[in-house]
């Protein structure tokens, strides 16, 4: 029993760890009040939550190198910049994307799901609430 306590005890600790390193490098409110958050564990872990303010209804963590693979880069031709993240679940796709058009400085951002390649759904950030901070420089435009 002793050993069982002390194991939960362990992990829990390694769990508080790793969250409070975690770095918020995305947020906002949607349209219909939930909330969608992106967080950098470490160098090589992304998670990403959804829910509302009092129940998290999804939490997906994946590895940097697994993102990269599937996530779009902009290219640097065009009025609009955008940064993507895309998380996975199975057949789901979590899309996670900030645009700023540069010319009129307009910004939209949210989450496009996806299942086996086809959208199901876009969920918006409302625009006062949305804040990104995608500082590592493979995701940031």
């Amino acid at each position: 029993m002793k050993k069982l306590a002390l194991v939960s005890l362990l992990f829990g600790a390694i769990w508080f760890a790793q969250s409070a390193e975690a770095n918020t490098i995305f947020s906002c409110k949607t349209t219909n009040n939930k909330y969608i958050e992106v967080n950098k564990i470490n160098d090589e872990i992304y998670e990403y939550k959804f829910g509302s303010a009092s129940k998290n209804e999804l939490t997906l963590r994946n590895k940097k190198s697994e993102l990269l693979g599937r996530s779009e880069r902009w290219t640097g031709i065009g009025r609009g910049r955008w940064s993507i993240m895309s998380f996975q679940k199975g057949e789901y796709i979590y899309q996670v994307y900030v645009n700023l058009d540069s010319i009129d400085h307009t910004t939209e951002s949210g989450v496009d799901v996806k299942y086996k390649g086809q959208q199901l759904t876009s969920i918006l950030c409302t625009e006062e609430t949305a804040k990104s901070n995608l500082d590592d420089e493979e995701f940031a435009w």
